[in-house]
């Protein structure tokens, strides 16, 4: 499903990326291509015909995936909720996440957690649950994934859907499975798409790029950026951010100042001004 998603999405960022913004259309009324009566030429009229259906095919695309996987989701739901409801044995569990991939001590520390957490399952309602997040996000760790984060288990299949979604199309061409993989809580937090724009209109206004394209691969890259830049809404630069999170953004280990002279002479066409030049830069 995930593959799917990812191809429509591609798709769809291809055509788009060649074909005209429909906002080109505006210079055939003043000035551009015009018929004998004053009004758009038959070839404007047609090509914003041929947006406007390719929109709408993309829109029926997203409402396809959507729905195939939510249906995944519900056939989950079911086999969950028909499975035993008495917990499985200690040892049965640990035995379940070492099937998985888990070392044996890994094991007994995830079993604990779930313990700990309230989670007294069967090992039939563990399997359902895995099998639920494998419909979404194929090919993963999923013993490493609920070692990371427990909570997932749990995440509701609507939201993890949608912020799937959100994911694939915040960050083209990155692999989402992997982003989600170094942050779970991305597949159950509610207001991600509010979080997700926070972090990267303040990361583009401190980056001295200020461009979201430079900053949005190293979120992808470091995905808790999306939780931890809502303690940093008062900083005014990159270089009053943490260390931690300024080593995130340097370019060939050279440290925050580099960074800073790299896109002031990217703005100038990579042309060295006389400051720099004195520097020995």
């Amino acid at each position: 499903m995930l593959r799917q998603l990812h191809s429509t999405a591609h798709l769809a960022q291809r055509r788009t990326a060649s074909l005209p913004r429909p906002q080109v259309h505006c210079r055939a009324r003043p000035g551009g291509r015009e018929n004998s009566r004053g009004g758009p030429s038959k070839e404007d009229e047609a090509l914003l015909e041929a947006l406007d259906l390719f929109n709408g095919a993309r829109h029926l695309a997203y409402l396809q995936t959507q729905s195939e996987l939510e249906a995944a989701f519900i056939a989950d739901l079911e086999l969950t909720a028909q499975s035993p409801a008495e917990p499985s044995p200690h040892e049965a569990l640990v035995s379940y996440w070492t099937e998985q991939g888990l070392t044996k001590a890994a094991a007994e520390g995830l079993v604990r957690k779930l313990e700990k957490s309230g989670r007294p399952l069967s090992v039939a309602q563990l399997n359902a649950k895995v099998q639920r997040l494998t419909r979404i996000i194929p090919d993963l760790d999923f013993a490493q994934l609920v070692d990371r984060d427990v909570d997932v288990l749990d995440a509701d299949p609507g939201l993890a859907i949608r912020n799937m979604v959100l994911l694939v199309e915040s960050f083209p061409g990155k692999e989402v499975g992997a982003i989600v993989q170094r942050s779970p809580r991305l597949l159950y937090t509610p207001d991600l798409p509010a979080r997700l724009e926070r972090c990267l209109e303040l990361l583009t206004r401190l980056h001295p790029a200020h461009e979201r394209k430079v900053v949005a691969p190293v979120v992808a890259e470091y995905p808790d950026l999306v939780y931890r830049m809502d303690y940093y809404t008062h900083v005014r630069m990159i270089d009053e951010l943490p260390i931690e999170i300024q080593n995130m953004f340097v370019l060939a280990d050279q440290g925050i100042g580099f960074l800073h002279r790299y896109y002031k002479r990217a703005k100038n066409n990579f042309v060295a001004d006389t400051s720099d030049e004195e520097a020995g830069f």
